[in-house]
């Protein structure tokens, strides 16, 4: 259960994580035991990971995640997929009592718990406006708000502030900085996620089914922004059925909106938001404007 989905899925999280700390950690403080508890802190963030894509996969009935079943339709499972994924959870914790001592151990705690709360109430978010298909709330300031929450700080803000941790350079004042730089990126990653499932509809990947169920993409969001009269009035009718016919009609208006092609804007105009806000960081800021500027090339290769 606890490689299920970690060893099947590229460790980006993990890997940024150990990119950071590289980068932050102090030449002469590198030695084995920080080695250790850096790649155990990856292995950790990676199966965190894994502990939100089982609890995901039931909420949203999902059928395929990184190319195999969904853990909690194996034959086995069932229902125990939701005690598993808690024993998941309670593992990780475990695996940090026994590997790092206080303060370190508490402050990491700390950074977990907040994902695992920012990460539940995003969910909640995202489910309420599936649920209740009010299509007045799909608007972009609702979109960001749920993803600022269930995406851009456990995908990219956590790892960062992890690796801050391990190398005693976290503080208030750079924490707040991670997250004012790295919002907007963290939401592109669900955009990215959206457009995916929109090419994926085949769902070899994962499962796709956001059209399906009415959910609060990216997509959808764009799509009532941008129709006239017709095209909205075709959305409201065929969003969220599972009828095959309204399915091929609301991936035809995408295409008619040509909402690819302004994903690919959306994309080149976070990316410009993101140079300005390190751009005007001050001198001797940690982290500072080379850091994020090596961060870059690593979050552009980025597949959640």
């Amino acid at each position: 259960m606890t490689v299920y989905y970690t060893l099947e899925k590229k460790p980006m999280l993990g890997e940024l994580m150990l990119y950071a700390y590289a980068m932050l950690e102090d030449r002469g403080a590198w030695n084995e035991e920080k080695r250790h508890q850096a790649y155990l802190l990856a292995c950790v963030i990676e199966m965190s990971i894994s502990y939100f894509l089982f609890t995901d996969d039931i909420q949203d009935d999902g059928k395929i995640r990184c190319g195999k079943v969904c853990w909690h339709l194996l034959p086995d499972v069932g229902t125990l997929a939701m005690n598993d994924a808690c024993l998941l959870r309670s593992f990780i914790q475990e695996l940090l009592l026994q590997n790092f001592s206080e303060p370190m151990f508490f402050k990491i705690m700390e950074v977990l718990n907040k994902t695992y709360f920012s990460t539940a109430m995003g969910q909640h978010m995202d489910l309420s406006l599936e649920r209740d298909r009010n299509f007045d709330n799909f608007i972009m300031k609702c979109y960001c708000e749920v993803n600022e929450m269930k995406m851009a700080f456990p995908v990219l803000e956590m790892p960062i502030i992890v690796a801050l941790i391990l190398s005693n350079k976290a503080t208030k004042e750079s924490m707040q900085q991670i997250h004012n730089i790295c919002v907007d990126i963290g939401i592109l990653f669900q955009i990215q996620n959206d457009i995916t499932d929109f090419y994926n509809w085949e769902g070899l990947i994962k499962s796709s089914t956001d059209i399906q169920k009415g959910k609060c993409s990216w997509l959808a969001v764009k799509a009532l922004e941008l129709s006239n009269e017709d095209q909205r009035r075709i959305f409201k009718e065929c969003y969220g059925s599972w009828d095959p016919t309204h399915v091929h009609k609301i991936r035809e208006l995408y295409e008619e909106l040509k909402l690819p092609q302004i994903f690919v804007q959306e994309k080149e105009a976070r990316y410009k938001i993101f140079f300005k806000k390190i751009n005007e960081l001050p001198p001797g800021c940690v982290p500072d404007v080379n850091f994020y500027q090596k961060l870059f090339k690593l979050i552009e290769k980025f597949e959640i």
